[in-house]
Order: structure tokens, then C-alpha cells, then sequence
């Protein structure tokens, strides 16, 4: 949606928006479920055409799941947070949301906001201050949304996690799991499919379903990831991680993260003040 002040080859992990009075946003999400804190104002969300709409106030918070289009009109100028959740990091918290499944009320509709509590305004105000201040550590960043996890299961009723995470629970949280735990280790999607005791054309149809993406793509956007991190935190040459992702040369190496970081590796290392040699 808005800036975070990450720069544009990395994936969103956090936004920190400012939208006026009468803003209308329209999205269609395709990958990663969204966390939306409102610090201040308020705002009408809808999730997809014919849905109940609902208005959210200042210092309430809302999750919209994938594979939904959604609409917020803001009533008051608003200003929100947003925390990007791809699977992967909902399968690092795997045993606590297959936790919640129990408390999962039947009926009850699938929209579902919850107060931002005064322990919650405190991590905000200090994630928005590291923004601001243009901290674009994926690494760092990863941490923070781990940190709010866990604040979530400590300071919240499983009752109401259940209501507000219902749109991902039980959904193929094994399957989800298992990928994301191999992706890095399979070669190619038939090793994936193996690992998973699928056939090739059947694990391929499960993947699209679960991720809304195709498995090679999709492994090639977290082996990106992966080396994306390693570079920020600049512990290793750039030689030495073209060596670990097993890259047939350091020139193939920079196309790859050309192609899929949208610059080369000696360019991310130029930004952050790490020399290239």
C-alpha cells in the first residue's frame, strides 16, 4: 500500500501509512495475509463485493486473509500499521495457531477485529519509530513480527486469537509447514513433491491452491529471500553465498539476484556500506 521505507527489491514485511479523510484504497491480495492497525482515525473496510461492510476505530486492529479483494474507505484521517504475513512465518508459529482451532466458534462470521491493547501501542510506537527512521533489515524486521506473535498469545484470550486468526487456521498448515521447512533443501519442485510423498502433478495443485503460486516460483522468491538477508547482515562475501546456494558461478550469482532482487548483489552491499571485496 504505502512506503515502509524498505527498498523496492525487498519483500514488505511492515508499512507504517498516513491516508486522508475520504481515501479509497481497492487491493486485491494474492499472497500474503495483512494485519491492519488503526493508531488513529477510523476507516470502513469491506472484503469483497457482496460482504458486510465494517468500521474500525481508532486502536483496533483487523487481519484480511488472501485470495480476497478488498476496499477501505477512511472516514477520519487514519493513520495505520501493517504487518505483511506470509506463510512461512504463520508456520513458525505453527503449534500455537493449530492451538486455537478449538476455540474456533462455528457460524460466526469471518470478520473480526480486536482492541489494540496499551502493551501492543507500546511495540507500535517503537516499530513506527524504526521506520521512520528507514531501519529496512529484513532480518531485524522478521524478528519484530515474531516479537508481536508472540505478545499476541500472551496478552490476548485464545478465544479471541481464535476469532481473529480463523481465516488461516486448520487451512493445510502441515502442508504449508513442510514446504516451508524443505523449500531450501529440494533442488527443483520434483525433489519438493518427493519430500511431501506427493506425485509431481499432485503436489503441484496442492502448492497453487495453498500459495497461490506456482512451486517454482515461489521457491525461487524464498531462495531470493534467503540471500537478500544474508547479504544485509553482510557476515559473509558475497562469494562465499553464491558458494552456499550452490551457484555454478559468482556471474550467475548477479543475474539471479538481478532478476529476482531487481538489483545486483554489489548494489544491495553499496547501500548498506559493505564492501564488495
Amino acid at each position: 500500500m504505502g512506503n515502509s521505507g524498505e527498498t523496492v527489491s525487498q519483500e514488505k514485511i511492515w508499512e507504517n501509512i498516513i491516508l486522508p479523510k475520504g481515501c479509497h484504497v481497492e487491493e486485491q491480495l494474492s499472497y500474503n495475509p495483512m494485519i491492519f492497525f488503526v493508531i488513529t482515525g477510523s476507516v470502513c473496510f469491506k472484503e469483497n463485493e457482496a460482504d458486510e461492510a465494517h468500521t474500525v476505530f481508532s486502536r483496533e486492529m483487523f487481519m484480511v486473509e488472501i485470495d480476497n479483494s478488498c476496499e477501505i474507505i477512511v472516514l477520519e484521517q487514519a493513520h495505520l500499521i501493517v504487518s505483511h504475513v506470509p506463510v512461512e512465518a504463520w508456520c513458525a508459529e505453527q503449534k500455537w495457531i493449530e492451538s486455537l482451532a478449538s476455540n474456533v466458534k462455528s457460524g460466526s462470521g469471518r470478520f473480526s477485529k480486536l482492541p489494540i491493547n496499551k502493551i501492543i501501542v507500546r511495540y507500535l510506537s517503537l516499530l513506527e519509530l524504526y521506520l521512520k527512521d528507514g531501519i529496512h533489515s529484513q532480518y531485524f524486521l522478521g524478528l519484530k513480527r515474531q516479537e508481536l506473535f508472540f505478545l499476541f498469545f500472551y496478552y490476548y484470550s485464545s478465544s479471541d486469537l481464535a476469532q481473529f486468526f480463523q481465516c488461516i487456521i486448520s487451512k493445510d498448515m502441515q502442508f504449508k509447514q513442510l514446504v516451508a521447512t524443505n523449500c531450501l533443501h529440494a533442488r527443483n519442485v520434483q525433489e519438493l513433491a518427493e519430500l511431501a510423498n506427493y506425485s509431481t502433478s499432485g503436489f503441484i495443485k496442492k502448492f497453487q491452491r495453498c500459495f497461490n503460486d506456482s512451486p517454482y516460483k515461489w521457491m525461487q522468491k524464498q531462495k531470493a529471500k534467503q540471500i537478500s538477508t544474508e547479504i544485509y547482515e553482510g557476515t559473509k562475501s558475497l562469494q562465499e553465498i553464491a558458494n552456499e546456494y550452490k551457484f555454478s558461478s559468482y556471474q550467475h550469482f548477479s543475474v539471479f539476484c538481478k532478476t529476482q532482487l531487481g538489483v545486483a548483489p554489489t548494489a544491495i552491499w553499496g547501500k548498506i556500506g559493505v564492501k564488495s571485496d
